[in-house]
């Protein structure tokens, strides 16, 4: 069977489940699951994703996020592969923790958000870990119960769908996830249409009518195609962004490389600060950030961008 494509759009909502590879252990202890959940609220911060809920299990996890910019494969290559690192090197091991594809569906986020929610936070319960939701330390229900957790973690998605103050709302959401405990035990995944859709045919139909589907396991865009584009129309030539000196338009033209690279490229940090020749990483992902800032209040860096996505698109085309 062929594999699901990958959906990503700005807005898009997914259920995500990721899972040791060859079904092995994630976590070892308490330690290695503090650090994924650190690592997963920086992830989500530093890439603009909204985490909606999560559950971690021992050789799986459960994630419901939502990518106000659509891109969940950026977010995720960059989060699984520092945790990658950290356990190995933590456990003295090698190779994959995780299956090498992870899981997402794309949820329809009117009709089919809290069915997902509550799926996620009930888990636990179907798993007999423990009777009560609230009662699993390795979730987001409790957040969503008490009103603090995670950094990061957004629970206004999901409260939002109930009416009154906040406190009513974790009240009524509290009654909707605990409800009927027999039916609770059962705890029935939500349908997935193609495997990748959470939602009706009415659904599917205009995510695939409006044109929101990318297929993001295609060829991106080589590091040598971005340098030359971002030369052709800003200016800099390869040597000039290479350089120190910080006259506007080799800052531009760096700050557009490292932007065009880390979202339409398959360019790590390292990479990129080996090009720039600095020897911190974060010089690269400070450019990306401010890059993201131009776009924002600058239409002219903007319309640039727009000139090297256009040539990376007729080289492709070639």
């Amino acid at each position: 069977m062929a594999r699901p494509i990958r959906i990503e759009y700005p807005g898009a909502v997914y259920h995500v489940i990721c899972r040791g590879n060859n079904r092995q252990a994630i976590f070892r202890d308490d330690a290695d699951r503090k650090r994924y959940l650190e690592k997963l609220s920086f992830y989500c911060q530093e890439k603009n994703v909204d985490l909606l809920s999560y559950c971690l299990l021992s050789n799986h996890v459960h994630l419901l996020v939502e990518t106000p910019e659509g891109n969940l494969s950026k977010m995720m290559q960059a989060f699984q592969t520092s945790y990658t690192v950290y356990f190995n090197k933590r456990h003295g091991r090698t190779g994959h923790v995780f299956e090498q594809r992870y899981k997402a569906m794309v949820v329809d986020k009117d009709n089919y958000l809290l069915q997902v929610s509550r799926y996620i936070h009930l888990n636990p319960v179907s798993a007999k870990m423990v009777e009560r939701p609230q009662d699993f330390r390795w979730s987001s229900y409790g957040s969503y119960l008490k009103g603090k957790g995670l950094a990061g973690l957004k629970t206004k998605s999901v409260l939002g769908y109930f009416s009154g103050p906040r406190s009513r709302q974790i009240r009524q959401y509290g009654d909707y996830v605990e409800g009927d405990r027999s039916e609770n035990t059962r705890n029935p995944a939500p349908e997935a249409i193609r495997q990748i859709f959470i939602g009706d045919e009415d659904f599917v139909d205009a995510v695939t009518r409006n044109g929101k589907r990318s297929f993001v396991d295609r060829a991106r865009y080589s590091f040598k195609q971005i340098v030359e584009a971002v030369s052709g129309v800003i200016g800099a030539d390869r040597e000039e962004m290479r350089q120190p000196k910080r006259n506007d338009k080799v800052l531009r033209s760096r700050e557009m490389l490292c932007y065009i690279a880390r979202r339409y490229g398959e360019v790590g940090l390292p990479e990129l600060a080996r090009f720039l020749q600095v020897k911190e990483l974060s010089t690269a992902s400070h450019a990306v950030r401010r890059a993201k800032e131009r776009l924002k209040q600058d239409s002219v860096f903007r319309r640039q961008a727009d000139q090297v996505l256009k040539r990376l698109d007729s080289s492709m085309q070639a």
